[in-house]
């Protein structure tokens, strides 16, 4: 009987019984039917153990009918749990209110990624690489797609979401304040097959990104969750959270894998492009086409595809004929907020709305103070209405009204607030509406008149980034920061690390704002834990002061040392050399006290050498610098030999001594301390940094003792390293400039001319954007103009070698200026190489001039 009930379980009948169905199904019948066909005159055992059978295998079977059940029931649950965390990826085209005067309807609809009627182009490579992500099994859950506004950053996003969900996956935007909730959600499901994939755009406005980094890499769930960061500027927005995140946490920004963005297209494809637009767009508007040539078009190398759509947009409305090249974007801007503004008109006259009378210029505020604060519902819209000093003492039902009028006009994309039209466009509009008269000021005044923290967060990111293309934003942002500084001081800082090409500007901005403010001793510490030094130079530099100030006023003796130290590597960074010298000197002073009263203190002396020598060696004190350059060593040596963690101090003094060396001509000595220093780099597992500058270092040692081949070698490995770091990192933006100004020497001096050219531009160009956030760099942008004059010189573009030798010139002159001890000789050397690229006739003024 065992035999055949085992034969009987393995029967594909039987396996397919398991079904819950099925088996709940013959379980019913089963328990029914025995009593009818058993025959009466079995024996009474047989019948019982027929009626145990059939009564356990129906109560099991309904026991697991109910598991199956209940399991659905919370996978269902789970799923619901998402899908209420997330805004769907198309949500509907509005139905936009028809403007019976005019006919006039929105111009921006179909300019958004949603809503565009053009095809997807390109971008391959870029959507095969998101799949591949997503499908990978171990992998981070978190990548950062970065790039210049309106170069298809979410349209790419939304492509690429699009087909996941196709393929099940759930999908969507992340709701504003809902970071935590999707993890959490995440974590409740139960099966591995449930994959989820949250789209984040304008990741560094979000006021929840640090609550999602945070949850995120805690999360341990069976479902496949990815999480994508839209932003400009990736390795910016990962320094930025850096100081808002604990240690774990921030290795997975750093850790997740960027897909950076470019624009996109040749000029053909771009002339293209532009053509297809006019079309999708007439079409959309349901009027004609005009005739576009399939030869040429108002686009350029380069330019971003929302600058083309936008464009395409300007001509289907009927506007003057671009011709060849494009027209500047806040023309094309205005264009379009003219018909805008014609179509709110003839809306809000409509009796449904009971708004009464309105002016253009009302609704215009009422539309820039819902795009700037993106209240997220009705009450946190009135409030922002109530700014705008037109509706300061209107009736509540009005402002309800006007706030109901712009939410019907501009449904919300996702929860996060009122959005016009790209970001490019819409950010033309709030700054030129804030700035451009006496009026538009007064009325900046009031709407950003003491926001909360959270909305003041959220604005100065925003005007941080306008300020890239819009430079009146940086005035809002001054005054925005201005009038609480140290309460939004760690947003200012925040929204400055986030921008790229105006990081300076918005540095110098917020340290002066620091500089008046009345700072105390936690909130100067707090905000120095929060500022990259390398990053945010000046305001580093004002807060290091501070600090200084609080401690030789309160604190213990070390720690005026420190401060001292921190102070005078602040503004060596800032290029302030004569007073860090004099810091400089202090802090040995103090340390050496401190020394003689207790040993524990020689780490702390040792580093304030190490930072005396090489600040002696920038202001031309070498032999000096020599000499505490070699104590620095000898003390970190004897520190070392007691203390293997001394060892990385250790590496960077010898570092230190090979350029002090190099100063003084003892070029083999120099030689053999630089590969000292790579070599204990080398052994150590997390000096990465450390072992990229000291092999900048032994380049320049390989040079100066003639041995070019093995500099070019060690050259090319600093770039390389320097890259990597620097992707991830743009504070070392001033390190890679030097190792690829070291790797252009070294392809020079190899006769690799046309090989060096691009290598030496990229160098200048790195210099430039680094002047432009900090003069003190102007030196080394000097040296590197030189340097590029003379390899221009040898692949005979002798036009721009003039040029850039003419800047070099005038570069040192203003140097000469400040400090003739430092740069007078430099300035005479390059003035001299000049003349000699002049004509004998040309009686220039960058010759001539003396000091």
């Amino acid at each position: 009987m065992a035999r055949w009930l085992m034969r009987l379980t393995k029967l594909k009948t039987f396996q397919k019984l398991k079904n819950p169905w099925v088996l709940g199904t013959m379980a019913s019948i089963g328990a029914g039917v025995p009593p009818l066909v058993v025959p009466a005159g079995w024996p009474l055992g047989w019948r019982a153990l027929i009626a145990v059978v059939v009564a356990a295998l129906a109560g099991a079977t309904g026991s697991y009918f109910g598991v199956v059940l209940t399991r659905a029931e919370d996978a269902a649950a789970a799923i619901d749990a998402l899908r209420s965390v997330l805004d769907p990826l198309d949500p509907p085209q509005p139905h936009h209110l028809a403007d019976p005067g005019g006919g006039e309807r929105s111009v921006f609809e179909l300019l958004l990624p949603q809503w565009c009627p053009t095809p997807f182009w390109g971008r391959r490579a870029e959507g095969a690489r998101w799949r591949a992500w997503c499908q990978e099994e171990v992998t981070s859950g978190l990548m950062v797609v970065d790039g210049p506004g309106g170069c298809g950053k979410t349209r790419l996003a939304l492509q690429a979401a699009r087909e996941a969900a196709a393929d099940g996956w759930v999908t969507g935007w992340l709701r504003e304040g809902m970071a935590v909730a999707l993890v959490c959600a995440a974590a409740a499901v139960t099966s591995p097959r449930v994959r989820v994939l949250a789209l984040v755009d304008d990741a560094d406005t979000r006021t929840d990104l640090a609550g999602l980094l945070g949850a995120l890499a805690e999360y341990r769930g069976c479902a496949r969750l990815r999480v994508v960061l839209i932003t400009r500027h990736g390795a910016e927005l990962g320094q930025a959270l850096q100081g808002r995140l604990a240690e774990r946490h921030a290795l997975l920004m750093k850790s997740a894998p960027v897909m950076s963005l470019r624009p996109l297209g040749e000029i053909s494809d771009l002339i293209r492009w532009y053509g297809e637009a006019v079309r999708a767009f007439a079409s959309a508007r349901a009027t004609l086409a005009p005739p576009v040539s399939d030869m040429t078009g108002p686009v350029r190398k380069g330019q971003a595809i929302v600058e083309v759509f936008a464009q395409a947009m300007v001509t289907v409305l009927g506007g003057p004929s671009p011709g060849d090249s494009p027209t500047p974007l806040g023309e094309v801007a205005r264009v379009l907020f003219e018909h805008e503004a014609r179509w709110w008109r003839g809306t809000a006259a409509q009796e449904q709305w009971g708004i009464g009378p309105a002016t253009d210029l009302l609704l215009a505020r009422v539309m820039t103070g819902l795009v700037l604060f993106a209240p997220a519902d009705e009450p946190a819209a009135i409030g922002v209405l109530r700014r705008v000093p037109e509706l300061a003492d209107a009736p509540a039902e009005r402002i309800t009204n006007l706030a109901r009028w712009a939410r019907a006009l501009y449904s919300p994309m996702t929860e996060g607030g009122l959005r016009i039209g790209p970001d490019p466009l819409t950010d033309w509009f709030v700054i030129t509406s804030l700035t451009s008269t006496v009026d538009d000021r007064h009325f900046a005044r009031h709407l950003l008149n003491e926001p909360t923290e959270d909305q003041a967060a959220r604005i100065l990111t925003v005007l941080a980034r306008a300020s890239e293309h819009h430079p009146p934003a940086q005035l809002l942002f001054e005054q925005l920061l201005g009038g609480d500084p140290v309460r939004l001081a760690r947003y200012a800082i925040y929204a400055a690390l986030t921008t790229g090409t105006n990081r300076g500007q918005l540095d110098h901005t917020t340290a002066t704002a620091l500089a008046a403010a009345g700072l105390d001793p936690d909130t100067t510490t707090q905000l120095l834990q929060l500022t990259p030094a390398h990053a945010l130079p000046r305001c580093t530099l004002t807060l290091t002061r501070r600090h200084l100030h609080h401690n030789r006023a309160t604190g213990t003796p070390p720690c005026l040392a420190r401060a001292l130290t921190d102070l005078a590597a602040a503004l060596d960074r800032a290029g302030e050399r004569e007073e860090g010298l004099r810091v400089a000197l202090e802090a040995v002073a103090l340390w050496r006290e401190l020394t003689d009263g207790n040993t524990a203190h020689r780490p702390g002396l040792a580093t304030a050498l190490t930072d005396l020598a090489a600040t002696l060696d920038k202001g031309g004190e070498h032999h000096v610098g020599l000499r505490v350059a070699l104590e620095a060593v000898a003390l970190w040596r004897e520190l070392t030999d007691g203390n293997t963690a001394h060892r990385p101090g250790l590496a960077t003094a010898l570092s230190s001594l090979s350029s002090a060396l190099d100063r003084v001509g003892e070029h083999r000595e120099q030689l053999r301390v630089a590969r000292e220093a790579v070599a204990l780099w080398r052994e150590l597992t997390d000096g990465s940094t450390g072992l990229a500058s000291a092999l900048t270092t032994l380049s320049v040692a390989l040079n100066s003792a003639g041995e070019h081949r093995e500099d070019l070698r060690v050259a090319q490995e600093a770039v390389a390293l320097w890259r990597e770091l620097t992707d991830g990192n743009t504070a070392y933006s001033p390190d890679l400039a030097t190792a690829l100004n070291n790797l252009a020497a070294a392809l020079y001096r190899a006769g690799k001319y046309h090989e060096a050219l691009p290598v030496a531009r990229e160098s200048v160009a790195l210099w430039r954007d680094l002047v432009d956030g900090n003069t003190g760099h102007s030196p080394t942008l000097a040296r590197t103009l030189n340097n590029l004059a003379g390899t221009l010189g040898q692949v005979g573009e002798h036009h721009e070698q003039l040029r850039v030798q003419r800047e070099a010139v005038a570069l040192y002159r203003e140097l000469a200026a400040h400090d003739p001890e430092l740069f007078h000789q430099a300035y005479i050397d390059t003035r001299a190489a000049l003349r000699r690229l002049l004509p004998a006739h040309d009686n220039q003024d960058d010759v001539t001039v003396d000091l």
